[in-house]
């Protein structure tokens, strides 16, 4: 039985720690001692001293676009990349995969390949489109989706994929209505489509094709009037609802707000909606075009707020890469929307937040890693150092300081907003059930086809 010695992890309250030492059985933690306690003799040691040690984190919010937009990324660079940060599990989504995750055999179809490419961990997220509503079996296609094991059903008030397309606010109650009935999570993409398409048109007509133009097409109140529609279709269904990439302090207020009166909802945030604002955007350009749009400097101060209080309920990275040549189309209404952030889930809120002094070591982890995996039913497998869970650990030396370059990550999207940055706190070692995925200084130190797919319970 290895065992991790000396390990440094969270007691859950605040900044504290207790050193341990964690003994593995397979895939599985077996026991977690205290530090005075004798290590079992001949055993392989894995010394932890100095390191803190974390669950695996969990990135709920991946497009690692396979199969289908291979160019963009794949299923095991993305997976490298994500090991890489700490990351030992993702939730990948539906809409950029071909076929799109909407029936049970574009399902089985993405399983077939993925199952051979990833270093790490993964569950999936299903999907009601547009496309798919019209055509009238959606209902038991959301059926067997559940009984599949996905995480839940993602749906857009808009889109700009052709596979993929929004559902019309009608549709989507009814959605929401089959999925209350059928108890699965609805994950959101809460842009009021109307408010965004006609701030487009009436911008193109004027000749504007400049950076500012995308944030003014969609700055508040589009993302605010999507919220809250999707709050209003919740209580009217009793659909639990999630509402994914929130870049808005006053949407993510909304949402507060209606938990507070007993809607089941729950929201995460990314790290570029912390770091930046649309005047970072005019000076970098397309780098840091995404949808939604990174919004001021106060809605970043309040999401960090809203983080730290537990207002925003977790993190997730929205990885989303593509070619260099989709960054510079010569306008941003065509250039490419997303940006490659799955190797900075963990490393950036550890740097700018428990480093800096903004979030707690017990708070880093719950909207890292345990959070995310209470909602989308994965806990206690992932998310926990506890006897019996998936022995997911990252090692993090957090006295580390490193500078992010876009060429080093494991991703396609080699290029990042976050470019030149010097962060405190680093992943020196990544285990994934057990075995070590990803080690500093030497990369990634698994086969393609090591990561399982783990169904919802």
């Amino acid at each position: 039985m290895p065992v991790v010695a000396n390990a440094q992890i969270s007691t859950g309250e605040g900044n504290e720690t207790r050193r341990v030492h964690i003994v593995l059985d397979g895939e599985a933690i077996r026991d977690v001692l205290s530090a005075d306690a004798k290590l079992p003799r001949g055993e392989q040691v894995i010394d932890a001293t100095g390191l803190l040690v974390l669950p695996g984190a969990l990135d709920p919010h991946v497009h690692f676009d396979t199969p289908g937009y291979t160019e963009h990324e794949d299923f095991t660079c993305g997976s490298m990349s994500a090991a890489a940060g700490g990351v030992t599990c993702v939730v990948d989504m539906p809409d950029t995969s071909i076929p799109p995750v909407t029936e049970r055999a574009g399902l089985m179809s993405k399983l077939r390949v993925i199952n051979e490419m990833s270093v790490i961990d993964f569950a999936l997220w299903g999907g009601v489109s547009g496309n798919a509503f019209r055509t009238n079996s959606w209902r038991s296609h959301m059926r067997s989706l559940k009984h599949e094991g996905v995480v839940g059903i993602k749906c857009y008030l808009l889109s700009g994929m052709p596979t993929f397309e929004h559902l019309l606010p009608l549709e989507l109650v009814e959605v929401m209505r089959r999925a209350s009935e059928l108890k699965m999570l609805v994950g959101l993409h809460a842009e009021d489509r109307d408010i965004v398409q006609r701030r487009t048109a009436s911008l193109q007509t004027l000749g504007r094709f400049d950076t500012k133009a995308y944030y003014e097409a969609r700055s508040d109140p589009a993302e605010i009037e999507g919220v809250r529609s999707g709050i209003a279709i919740a209580q009217e269904t009793g659909c639990a609802l999630h509402i994914v990439h929130v870049g808005s302090a006053a949407a993510a207020a909304a949402i507060v707000e209606a938990r507070k009166k007993g809607t089941d909802i729950s929201l995460e945030t990314c790290p570029h909606y912390l770091a930046f604002s649309h005047e970072d955007l005019e000076s970098r350009g397309a780098i840091l075009k995404t949808a939604p749009v990174v919004k001021t400097a106060q809605d970043s101060q309040k999401l960090w707020e809203a983080l730290a209080n537990g207002g925003v309920d977790f993190l997730a990275s929205d990885h989303a890469p593509c070619t260099p040549k989709e960054k510079e189309s010569g306008s941003i209404w065509t250039d490419y929307s997303g940006i490659s952030g799955t190797e900075l889930l963990l490393q950036y809120p550890l740097s700018e937040g428990y480093c800096a002094g903004k979030l707690t070591l017990a708070r880093l982890i719950e909207i890292t890693s345990s959070n995310a995996a209470k909602r989308f039913g994965l806990y206690p497998r992932k998310g926990a150092i506890e006897p019996g869970t998936d022995a997911d650990l990252t090692f993090i030396d957090p006295t580390k300081k490193w500078t992010v370059r876009g060429e080093a990550f494991g991703s396609k999207g080699k290029f990042t907003p976050f470019e030149g940055r010097e962060f405190t706190g680093k992943v020196v070692r990544t285990m994934c059930r057990g075995t070590i995925v990803y080690e500093d200084g030497k990369g990634v130190t698994v086969a393609p086809g090591f990561g399982h797919f783990v169904r919802r319970t």
